[in-house]
């Protein structure tokens, strides 16, 4: 997505915050309560500390490549152009993919 901005890339994280203002209410069944329950003890945390904290860490992965850049219409033509542009060579990485694999 652009916009009329000036370049910008916006990316977002969560802020943590001691204020607890929002609530979130959801229904587990009695297998995942017991296993949340065990990892949270695991952990040494309390079951609310622990769902939220995964929940928000899974949360801001699957944010992670959702990026967002604001671009004039200057900025974003020149960007298309770019993708167009053939890559170049980099002989050091040429040589590294021309090598054996450790792993072969």
């Amino acid at each position: 997505m652009y916009g009329q901005r000036s370049g910008v890339l916006v990316k977002t994280r969560t802020a943590p915050s001691s204020t607890k203002d929002a609530r979130i209410e959801f229904r587990v069944n009695l297998a995942q309560k017991s296993l949340l329950e065990r990892a949270a003890a695991a952990q040494g945390q309390k079951l609310s500390d622990f769902v939220i904290g995964a929940s928000t860490e899974a949360a801001e992965m699957a944010l992670a490549d959702q990026n967002r850049f604001l671009l004039s219409e200057a900025q974003m033509t020149e960007f298309l152009a770019r993708l167009e542009d053939p890559p170049s060579e980099l002989p050091a990485l040429r040589a590294l993919f021309d090598r054996k694999s450790v792993f072969a």
